[in-house]
């Protein structure tokens, strides 16, 4: 009996912590037609951050996706719409000094706007100390874990993903870019970098858990991935990237180094229930009926932008996100 006791007990601890890593609710972000919240990207707020004197000693806007109350203290960082799915390299960084990097604007379109993605360089001279860092324009869903204080370890600044149960045949959205050829690396000092650099869309449906140590751990259900180079300089509308589900190693299309599974293909980094930032890791596909929980979704003006490597001439500008069912 004792025994019987002790497994009831550890299944519901189990379940607990289940529960607790599925509790936001996918309808958080997603409307009743399976869209997620503003992904027009027609609103848009800005918080404001006053840079230190030794910087810039400017105000500068960091802009988000998403409206809030127009009476908010907009000088407050960590003001947010808690219905808005996005997050941007709009970026708050507290290394001892007030800093604030901006890569995400909006940008007028018609009636409405879209989404300028640029990559840039940041330079400061501190004290006569010459700091020069490469940021990437990224708009994605997810969160990133501000302030930032170093520049170390990147990625762990940045929780991908958010709950999301549906399973889009497609991803639409209107975009043109313009890509660098000469990439470099920029952190603390400019190097060349090999290869001309990349935009980025990708989109990633996972079947996450998380284990009673915390660690979490997903099987790929879906996604999709397009790299873009050189220049479209008039608008593409509507342009449509199919997703594919289960086991594509098969699939013509299929890419080991752009397309396999997480880490082999690169690191990513989530909160878990304890909202801890752990690494993910799919531990193989799944099936083509099976139902995801979370979706991994961004769009980034160079492919290596987290990794502080891009072409400070690269833009890509993205509109009217649409998942097709």
């Amino acid at each position: 009996m004792r025994y019987q006791k002790i497994v009831f007990v550890s299944f519901l601890s189990l379940l607990c912590t289940v529960a607790a890593f599925a509790q936001n609710d996918p309808s958080t972000f997603v409307d009743s037609h399976g869209q997620l919240n503003y992904s027009s990207l027609d609103s848009w707020y800005s918080r404001k951050v006053k840079e230190s004197f030794m910087l810039s000693g400017k105000t500068i806007d960091l802009y988000g996706v998403g409206t809030v109350n127009p009476n908010s203290d907009f000088f407050d960082t960590k003001l947010k719409d808690p219905k808005s799915p996005w997050g941007t390299t709009n970026i708050y960084s507290k290394m001892v000094l007030d800093v604030a990097n901006t890569r995400v604007f909006p940008e007028k379109r018609g009636a409405g706007y879209c989404s300028r993605l640029e990559t840039g360089i940041r330079k400061d001279n501190i004290a006569g100390l010459k700091v020069e860092v490469l940021i990437a324009g990224t708009l994605f869903v997810g969160e990133m874990i501000e302030p930032v204080r170093g520049l170390k370890d990147p990625l762990k600044n940045v929780s991908q993903g958010i709950s999301f149960n549906r399973k889009p045949k497609a991803v639409k959205f209107d975009y043109k870019y313009r890509v660098g050829n000469k990439r470099v690396k920029a952190i603390y000092s400019v190097d060349p970098a090999e290869g001309p650099d990349k935009a980025e869309f990708c989109v990633i449906l996972q079947k996450r858990w998380e284990d009673k140590n915390g660690n979490v751990f997903a099987t790929r259900v879906g996604g999709a991935r397009q790299f873009f180079t050189g220049s479209v300089d008039q608008w593409i509308n509507g342009a449509t990237f199919p997703i594919f589900y289960g086991d594509i190693t098969r699939l013509p299309e299929y890419d080991a180094k752009t397309m396999g599974l997480i880490p082999s293909v690169g690191e990513v980094y989530v909160k878990n229930s304890q909202s801890k930032m752990v690494p993910l890791v799919e531990t193989g596909w799944g099936k083509p009926e099976d139902t995801p929980t979370h979706l991994i979704f961004y769009f980034t003006s160079s492919y290596q932008g987290i990794q502080y490597q891009g072409s400070p001439e690269s833009v890509f500008w993205v509109d009217n996100i649409e998942f097709v069912y």
